[in-house]
């Protein structure tokens, strides 16, 4: 593991350790993606701490399926608050979750919050906070040391780095939007991934949303380029402008994506039988 990354794996740690109430921050799009059960079963399998998920961006999703994905965590024994930081929907329930579920002889409560990048954390939190209390940008990652906050005159929160210890494969990070842009070696190759992975959550989406009708990734974002007027000089189509704008339109949540939770449930199944 790279020596940044061991960095922000031992901050992590850190913080839990010194917490009472861990708060994971998941992506209401991708609730099974999105989880880092590292840290999930880290703070489970100690009796004094207590584990809050909050399924961000639930305004996104259509509310059959937050409460399908709710009802599946909670079988699964994890106490679930969807909220939507951008709507401010639900924050002040989560907010008394944290302090609900302290242990009982704890009057001052800390809470850490994890997740991985561009789940909402510091969004979030500064909707708990009530005003901007931690640096937020449309930039995954943004948020590079941990923070303390203090939320009420009882709570106080840790705000940790995004958390890239979860193994994930490249094409899923790009759809999680875990990457910062000046990590992708090759936008155009990055957006024909993000192109393939819509198409797998939500087939026809994009000829919905932009009226696109094309056979490949790449037939997809060069007519995205002549859409949008992007052009080099000379007239040609300017193809990384227009993967990058299309991924900043996909991190802004202007195209309807989100795992299907009853096939989460059958390939659940299928490995609980191997």
């Amino acid at each position: 593991m790279p020596q940044k990354k061991r960095d922000f794996a031992k901050i992590v740690r850190n913080m839990i350790r010194q917490s009472e109430v861990v708060c994971e921050v998941i992506d209401g799009r991708f609730p099974s993606l999105s989880r880092v059960r590292k840290y999930e079963n880290m703070v489970l399998r100690n009796p004094k701490k207590s584990l809050v998920i909050a399924m961000n961006k639930i305004d996104l999703v259509p509310d059959k399926v937050v409460k399908k994905w709710k009802k599946i965590l909670k079988e699964e024994g994890l106490n679930v608050i969807a909220v939507s930081a951008r709507e401010r929907l639900s924050t002040s329930i989560l907010r008394k979750e944290l302090l609900k579920v302290a242990p009982p002889e704890t009057y001052f409560v800390t809470a850490c919050f994890i997740g991985l990048p561009n789940t909402g954390k510091s969004s979030l939190i500064n909707i708990l906070k009530g005003r901007a209390s931690a640096p937020v940008a449309p930039i995954p990652g943004y948020t590079r040391a941990e923070q303390v906050l203090r939320i009420t005159t009882r709570l106080r929160i840790f705000d940790t780095p995004g958390v890239l210890t979860k193994n994930i494969n490249p094409n899923e990070r790009i759809l999680l939007g875990t990457y910062r842009w000046d990590q992708l070696a090759d936008h155009v190759k990055a957006s024909w991934v993000l192109v393939q992975g819509i198409e797998k959550y939500n087939p026809g989406i994009l000829t919905e949303v932009y009226g696109i009708e094309y056979r490949s990734p790449p037939e997809f974002i060069e007519k995205f380029a002549e859409k949008r007027h992007r052009r080099k000089k000379g007239g040609v189509l300017d193809i990384e402008a227009a993967a990058s704008i299309f991924m900043n339109e996909y991190i802004q949540g202007k195209i309807p994506i989100w795992e299907d939770p009853e096939t989460y449930l059958k390939e659940r199944e299928e490995q609980e039988e191997r």
